[in-house]
């Protein structure tokens, strides 16, 4: 994607400063892309006839701080024993909520530079925690109604694009306990509220396993699909209820991002470390078949040599990190459909843009 056509304008960093303080810094991401698809594609032809990779560009210093998060007397004092977890979330891509290891959040809006207290988790999330933005709908108000009909939820379906839609659903994978699952809407009467929900069916799996990464993704605007270690659920976010997708896992490394252009969720894989693969998880193909088919787009970061990747993070622009010295590079990478295979699919392309690193091992989030 070219400067003009970003949906948004920076990336969101936070940096652990030690002793329990974290700091929010914010990076313009129109430095790692071309004015255009043919500069992009003039400058990737270059570097190939050169030494087949693009060169790795510098950043420079780090953002400054817009602020800090200071840790509660109990991080000074223990700081190590601590598990904070920051969400992006909201249209605008501006809320960013943070929550300690007792379950106190707060929502910090980027636009207003501005904070929220928010309420207290029904349970704390630890570190192997799913986060997930939803636009609330009428369909969810008149659920709320079905669960409470008590409460008038009439505002939310007269004006389903008001003020509060914005709502954050929160999973613990490590454990099935309750609270584990959870989310945070506004509602009518009560305002801000953490709403405890069903537990996903995996966790009934004696063989269960949490693991770091996991794979996720938002469906139809409505639905989260997660994958356990050999299958594949639904949770409808409407009904309050789970459903089996199949017998197969999400092939992404962390959550898959929707890219409305190419009716396609893209991701990161989990098999090859900097591999960008692309799924069609629309209703349609996922009841027409068993396995819905994948599509390797290609890499999205050409690593120098002797370089050894450490973790990786997508945000519908793209970033990796790496150690040894620990070098963080943030690459901008274009997707674009380009025809139709033998059997008529359609295939995509993947263009690289540029890549630029910084010499870091600070940051731990990139929202």
């Amino acid at each position: 994607m070219s400067c003009q056509k970003l949906s948004r304008q920076s990336l969101h960093l936070v940096l652990n400063e030690g002793r329990g303080l974290y700091s929010l810094r914010h990076m313009d991401v129109s430095r790692l892309f071309y004015t255009s698809t043919a500069q992009a594609l003039e400058a990737e032809a270059k570097a190939k006839k050169k030494n087949g990779i693009h060169r790795l560009g510098g950043i420079g210093c780090l953002p400054r701080p817009s602020i800090y998060y200071q840790p509660f007397s109990s991080a000074v004092s223990n700081p190590n024993s601590l598990v904070n977890v920051f969400a992006l979330f909201g249209e605008s891509k501006n809320k960013i909520l943070y929550s300690d290891v007792e379950g106190h959040t707060n929502i910090y809006n980027t636009e207003f530079r501005s904070f929220m207290t928010m309420p207290s988790l029904n349970s704390p999330k630890g570190p192997n925690c799913m986060a997930a933005h939803i636009t609330r709908t009428p369909a969810h108000a008149r659920s709320d109604f079905d669960i409470n009909p008590e409460v008038d939820y009439g505002f939310f379906a007269e004006k389903p694009c008001g003020e509060h839609t914005d709502s954050l659903y929160m999973m613990d994978m490590g454990q099935d306990k309750p609270g584990c699952f959870e989310v945070l809407a506004y509602y009518p009467v009560g305002e801000w509220q953490w709403r405890a929900l069903p537990s996903p069916p995996f966790f009934d799996d004696l063989e269960y396993k949490a693991c770091n990464n996991i794979a996720y993704a938002i469906v139809d605007g409505t639905r989260i699909c997660v994958s356990s270690a050999t299958a594949t659920y639904s949770f409808d976010t409407v009904t309050l209820e789970w459903s089996k997708t199949g017998d197969w896992v999400l092939p992404f490394h962390t959550k898959a991002e929707y890219v409305p252009e190419l009716d396609l969720w893209l991701g990161l894989s989990a098999s090859s470390p900097s591999d960008l693969c692309a799924l069609d998880l629309s209703t349609a193909a996922i009841d027409s078949c068993d396995v819905p088919p994948m599509q390797h787009v290609g890499l999205d970061v050409d690593l120098p040599k002797d370089w050894l990747l450490k973790s990786r993070t997508l945000v519908n622009l793209g970033s990796d990190a790496q150690d040894g010295p620990q070098v963080v590079a943030f690459t901008g990478v274009d997707v674009v459909p380009c025809g139709d295979n033998q059997q008529g699919e359609r295939t995509l392309r993947r263009i690289k843009h540029k890549s630029k690193c910084l010499v870091t091992d600070r940051i731990e989030y990139v929202l």
